[in-house]
């Protein structure tokens, strides 16, 4: 995960929760913002986003499509806190929630409640990873939810976040040699994961681009 930072919430959401009596309904202008604030990756896993993710049957082969390529998250959920359910600062937004076999960010969640927020400095730095792509964190509620709420170490999430950062390592040594680790290098590519890149007219993150900075970030602090 990565600190989200969150800006002001769309003018076309201020009308619409506005409106005496309204219930919570996605619209379009709200979905555009979060996905923009967040570089189009995921708030919880960093998948790309928007998606569609696969639905396999029962014989293991033939699936279907979800009918959705996100989903718009409430922190607290909507279900048991009222008065959080139109508010923007309490609201991110996920991926389908279906890679691999098992559910997970918000299609596991669902109205569940999590003790952390992607939007709190805090619980980020508690966020570390394992070299075989396991995401942890140093508290041991957060942990716990991390596993058991949004279900963030599935075989397929942590292989992709693994091989994001094997892939980094080869590249930083075909482009730099035997001896990659400098100061000036690893600040070149923590600059490039923690920035949105122009992709398609969108400026976007790379995705899992949070255990990319973990590492670097952690290599560097080595060196000072």
């Amino acid at each position: 995960m990565i600190l989200i930072q969150k800006k002001s919430e769309p003018k076309e959401w201020l009308k619409y929760r506005s409106t005496p009596g309204v219930d919570y309904h996605s619209i379009p202008e709200l979905v555009d913002s979060l996905l923009e604030e967040q570089g189009y990756i995921c708030a919880y896993c960093m998948r790309r986003i928007p998606c569609k993710d696969r639905l396999y049957k029962k014989d293991g082969t033939t699936y279907v499509l979800t009918d959705e390529d996100h989903r718009v998250e409430h922190i607290q959920s909507r279900e048991k806190h009222e008065d959080k359910k139109l508010d923007y600062s309490n609201m991110v937004i996920c991926c389908p929630g279906h890679i691999g076999s098992e559910e997970h960010c918000d299609r596991l969640k669902g109205s569940k409640d999590i003790s952390f927020s992607p939007l709190d400095p805090a619980f980020i730095k508690t966020i570390s990873y394992k070299t075989d792509g396991e995401i942890v964190s140093s508290n041991v509620q957060y942990n716990k939810e991390i596993n058991e709420v949004l279900n963030l170490n599935t075989p397929i999430l942590k292989e992709n976040r693994r091989n994001t950062w094997e892939a980094v390592k080869k590249e930083l040594i075909a482009s730099e040699g035997k001896k990659p680790w400098n100061k000036t290098v690893l600040s070149k590519y923590i600059d490039k994961y923690s920035s949105k890149h122009k992709k398609e007219e969108k400026l976007s993150l790379i995705p899992y681009c949070g255990v990319v900075l973990f590492f670097l970030q952690k290599k560097l602090k080595q060196m000072l």
